[in-house]
């Protein structure tokens, strides 16, 4: 009974630990729970060791209702989720008139040069709404939220340039080793992850750690599934009936 029992909660533990891992559908960035390793990040100018099997990084745009006069609450994301912005309503003024507004997250191949003592890490993205029709101007009312993914190696901080020079954010890590950052962004323009100069870049055991993590729950999941498999073998072979005794002629 006690086997049984066993090897219900190994085959229990091993199947709740794959769940997690193979029906996980589409999530937000910034998450906790198994870490699974993510695509490698996407280089809008890749370093030269990188530039083989680089994929450019994707844009992101979305056109929102203009109810009452206000911009309604929503959010934007690149294709490759290495950028996000969230907002409440009311966070943009509109002019009069204006019936929706687009906004855009944009890689930037000419971003402007960081400052003395900083360099940028990752791609740099350019963030803005315009008013439609007509492609009128929007202002930001309040912060709103970004999120922005930095690729392996050193980290510090987001920066942002509305067009007056780099500026550092208070910024927050996301839990669990994910390679997310957040910031309230106060404005349109230019943002950036950045770290100090002469700080290491990705190496090939940048990263280890979460694949090492994930592989290892991998294999714990394997071993419990197998431990189940073993003592349900046994256990059928205990209960099963003895064969019937062969008659002497």
């Amino acid at each position: 009974m006690i086997s049984r029992r066993a090897g219900l909660v190994a085959l229990a533990l091993g199947l709740t630990a794959a769940g997690l891992l193979h029906g996980r559908s589409g999530a937000p960035p910034v998450y906790d729970g198994i870490i699974v390793p993510p695509e490698p990040y996407r280089w809008e100018s890749p370093p030269p060791n990188l530039k083989a099997g680089n994929k450019p990084p994707l844009p992101g745009e979305s056109t929102l209702p203009v109810l009452n006069g206000q911009v309604a609450g929503g959010g934007v994301q690149t294709g490759d989720s290495q950028a996000v912005i969230y907002f409440g309503p009311g966070a943009f003024k509109v002019p009069a008139g204006v019936q929706s507004v687009k906004c855009t997250i944009t890689p930037e191949s000419n971003a402007p040069a960081p400052p003395a003592g900083v360099q940028i890490r990752g791609n740099v993205y350019r963030i803005g709404c315009v008013g439609q029709p007509g492609a009128v101007p929007v202002t930001v009312a309040s912060t709103f939220h970004l999120e922005m993914r930095f690729p392996p190696g050193a980290f510090k901080q987001l920066d942002y340039d509305d067009g007056s020079g780099w500026r550092a954010l208070t910024t927050l890590r996301a839990p669990g080793g994910d390679p997310y950052a957040g910031a309230n962004a106060p404005g349109f323009g230019d943002y950036a992850a950045t770290a100090p100069t002469g700080a290491p870049g990705p190496s090939i055991f940048s990263d280890l750690g979460r694949y090492v993590e994930f592989y290892g729950i991998l294999a714990l999941v394997l071993l419990f599934g197998v431990i189940a498999v073993i003592q349900e073998i046994r256990r059928r072979r205990r209960n099963a009936p003895a064969p019937p005794a062969r008659k002497r002629r």
